[in-house]
């Protein structure tokens, strides 16, 4: 209902918007968390900002403007000023969402956002892996796993997000059903997926050959679990903390720096250089428009592209 009279509390609105979004909409458990990270760094960081009312242009352009220019603490002890653009279009796209819900529910008369321009990104990073980056990552984890279940799962994870491209959201909400090492196929479904639609991804032999080392260890662990991935603290899923502190640990321990998006990065550029048709890649990614697709392909190198030059013929 439209506020009448006085203040209506920011945080309470927000709660019932993130209620539809789950249970009317249906949206993916990370959707919904990305909403909820943003809209907490928006209370802390604009604390004068609590009612619907107060929302405005100049409160947002104050907001870009804090988190642009505060310092923050990174890694051990280092201290950087600002972010990049690519976050502050995250952050924007997110509380986009809010405040057009809160338009359209009559809560608000304009959309704060509205006379304010996302930032132009320009994807000038070459964001995949090599393969010595990944055989780094996979050799840390055989000479640091504490125990051959931490290893076999550890390798096991890091095939997946190489040979299938999964999401975060995808990659902790596999199921052991959802694995077929027989026919060799592995069902992203649909309630986990972004495109909200299922797809099926044949496996290559490698990951066939780590998912089968990880089960069988799994079996001799006696572990139920019905994830696939379960956690080193005992006979339940990995959990996406737990997934964040693997990350954080391989970064240390192989010297690689990454973060899993770029695993998936990885996977489009090879297939890419493989020669794939691009609308099969877009499909076995689970992309809804191809042309998303082909952003993911940036980390291609024109220097690379010798042997594809060499193929002109006059």
């Amino acid at each position: 209902m439209p506020p009448n009279g006085g203040g209506t509390d920011l945080t309470g609105i927000f709660q019932e918007y993130i209620n539809e979004c789950r249970f009317s909409e249906c949206l993916r458990v990370e959707t919904i968390r990305g909403y909820e990270n943003v809209f907490r760094l928006f209370k802390k960081i604009m604390p004068e900002v609590t009612t619907v009312e107060s929302l405005n242009a100049g409160m947002l352009n104050e907001f870009f403007k804090r988190i642009c220019t505060r310092p923050r603490i990174v890694g051990k002890g280092e201290i950087r000023t600002g972010v990049k653009n690519s976050t502050i279009k995250t952050h924007y796209n997110k509380l986009n969402a809010f405040f057009l819900w809160l338009f359209r529910k009559d809560y608000i008369e304009k959309n704060p956002l509205a006379d304010i321009k996302r930032p132009r990104v320009r994807y000038d990073d070459f964001r995949r892996l090599t393969d010595s980056e990944i055989n780094k990552i996979y050799s840390a984890i055989v000479l640091h796993s504490s125990n051959s279940f931490t290893q076999r799962r550890n390798t096991a994870m890091v095939s997946l997000l190489v040979y299938c491209g999964l999401r975060k959201g995808e990659l902790v909400s596999l199921q052991v059903k959802d694995i077929d090492v027989e026919k060799r196929t592995i069902v992203v479904r649909a309630e986990t997926s972004k495109s909200k639609r299922e797809r099926t991804l044949k496996m290559h032999p490698t990951l066939v050959l780590h998912l089968k080392d990880y089960l069988k260890e799994r079996n001799i662990r006696g572990m139920r679990t019905e994830h696939l991935l379960a956690s080193n603290r005992g006979d339940a899923g990995l959990s996406y903390e737990g997934l964040k502190h693997w990350v954080q640990d391989l970064n240390y321990k192989s010297g690689v720096k990454f973060h899993l998006h770029q695993l998936r990065h990885t996977f489009g550029c090879k297939l890419a250089e493989a020669d794939v048709n691009l609308s099969k890649i877009s499909k076995m990614m689970g992309h809804v428009d191809v042309r998303m697709t082909a952003k993911y392909l940036r980390s291609l190198k024109t220097e690379d592209m010798e042997e594809d030059i060499g193929k002109i013929s006059i």
